[in-house]
């Protein structure tokens, strides 16, 4: 996949000897590894994020290393990966809607502004739904993604991640963003038939089974700093199966936004640099098309000013 990045960004690379973390702007990469991982660099971000800026400059002059020539990677191993669910308004609606019950003769219209008023009393007086990710889930923006033979109902999910750049424990909204140090895009790779087994429904959801497969996080391709991206609000967020368009929306209709989530989700725990924050999925994944993952299959997920992922579906060996 060609890539060039407006501003400039941190990511992995590998030049198919060792891996690096590195500087891109543009199509060229600066190696930032003396310095350690991204990981590292983000548990001094107060300091790095001051000097990326002049060290994106020297790339303009055709410094550093042909992204072209590279292979991206995840570009963060986190300690922690907190997830958000059911925090997009047009997903919410749909969830409400597909899970109409037969004998229900609402129309469509009436359970939709039903759920509006719900979710609108929730945003004032609720609070967000959080599970947790497995940083084993983590692929890369161009990795495979392995379905597994026991899943028939694998789909997809794009999501604007918060990566965090300072410790955060019991962080209030108005100071959250200072918490963050850019965004990235995941792919929250689900398979459905196995998240709520009848024997375990009583219990709740298998979030491992589920969601916490090999291969079942794309992640990147890179992490824009907050300074660079602009207002969080305006992204465009989509995802495309085969070329076609399945999902579309911006982070201006999420239930509870980022400086919401990062609150309760600092209330709860506490947040480490590089920890990763999905804020959830907009309407149309795979439930809603009922179109479910199958080898061959080509997912392009994609954020403006972030980038792209596109990962190929595969059979997992057995």
């Amino acid at each position: 996949m060609t890539r060039w990045v407006d501003g400039y960004a941190l990511g992995t690379f590998s030049d198919g000897s060792r891996e690096f973390a590195g500087l891109v702007s543009g199509d060229r990469v600066l190696p930032l590894d003396e310095a350690g991982t991204v990981r590292d660099l983000l548990e001094d971000w107060d300091a790095v994020r001051a000097r990326l800026p002049e060290l994106a400059a020297t790339l303009g002059g055709g410094g550093g290393r042909p992204l072209g020539e590279l292979s991206v990677r995840a570009p963060v191993v986190p300690r922690q990966i907190i997830q958000a669910g059911a925090n997009y308004r047009s997903h919410v609606a749909e969830i409400v809607l597909s899970g109409r019950e037969p004998d229900d003769a609402r129309s469509d219209d009436e359970l939709r502004r039903e759920a509006e008023k719900m979710m609108d009393d929730k945003a004032r007086t609720g609070s967000p739904f959080f599970f947790a990710g497995l940083p084993a889930a983590i692929c890369g923006p161009d990795d495979d993604v392995l379905l597994p033979a026991e899943s028939s109902k694998v789909d997809w999910e794009v999501e604007l991640t918060a990566v965090i750049g300072k410790t955060a424990h019991r962080v209030p909204r108005e100071r959250a963003l200072e918490h963050v140090a850019g965004f990235t895009a995941c792919n929250d790779i689900s398979a459905r038939d196995l998240q709520f087994p009848p024997e375990h429904r009583p219990l709740g959801g298998d979030w491992i089974r589920a969601k916490n497969r090999p291969t079942f996080l794309p992640t990147g391709p890179f992490i824009t700093p907050v300074e660079v991206l602009g207002d969080y609000r305006d992204l465009q967020i989509t995802l495309d199966l085969n070329g076609e368009r399945k999902q579309s929306d911006v982070p201006a209709n999420l239930l509870f936004d980022v400086e919401a989530i990062i609150a309760a989700a600092s209330a709860a725990t506490t947040l480490y640099p590089g920890d990763l924050v999905l804020t959830g999925s907009p309407a149309g994944n795979g439930g809603k098309w009922q179109r479910w993952l199958e080898p061959g299959d080509v997912l392009e997920a994609a954020i403006s000013g972030i980038g792209a992922q596109r990962n190929t579906c595969v059979q997992e060996p057995r």
